[in-house]
């Protein structure tokens, strides 16, 4: 058991090596409480660097994710035509703001370090979307700041990563096409 401030006690969960708190209410989720998974964060050298990146992030509201929504309907899109292609049902979302109303915010939100040179603290919150049964939405928060990424759920913190390309840190929605 560990303290951490903002989400109290942790506790350990042995199948993935996690610290898991007890759920708190996310106001940038609209008050959804959520279980955070820390990993990494027992061993590190700079933990303050966790509590800050959380307490951002708690610190946000919905405007937050409301900044992302013109890169997550970039990402509906590509799905939607590729379910097309593919003759498969798809929604028919118009307007980014109807992007709200065919996804679920996951009740977890994962906490680690990236592990190459630029080393930040990020936030990952899965949700389940409409669009991509299959694959669903990820949604990476900067050191619980900002949006700075948006995927299907493929665990990775930056576009960077992805594609092994330094100009891509900053893309928060890059187009696989």
């Amino acid at each position: 058991m560990m303290e951490f401030p903002l989400l109290g006690t942790l506790s350990h969960d042995a199948d993935y090596d996690w610290l898991v708190s007890a759920p708190v209410a996310v106001p940038a989720l609209d008050g959804l409480e959520c279980e955070f998974l820390l990993e990494g964060y027992e061993d590190d050298a700079h933990p303050e660097e966790f509590h800050e990146a959380v307490r951002r992030f708690l610190s946000a509201g919905p405007d937050m994710l409301r900044a992302a929504q013109q890169h997550i309907y970039y990402y509906y899109l590509d799905c939607a035509k590729l379910a097309k292609s593919e003759k498969r049902d798809c929604p028919d979302i118009q307007h980014a703001a109807q992007l709200w109303d065919h996804l679920e915010f996951g009740a977890e939100i994962l906490v680690r370090r990236r592990s190459d040179a630029e080393q930040g603290v990020y936030l990952v919150l899965e949700c389940d979307c409409d669009w991509n049964e299959e694959d669903g939405l990820q949604i990476v928060f900067r050191e619980g700041s900002r949006v700075s990424r948006v995927s299907a759920f493929d665990d990775f913190l930056s576009n960077q990563e992805v594609y092994g390309i330094a100009e891509l840190d900053s893309i928060v929605y890059q187009s696989p096409g």
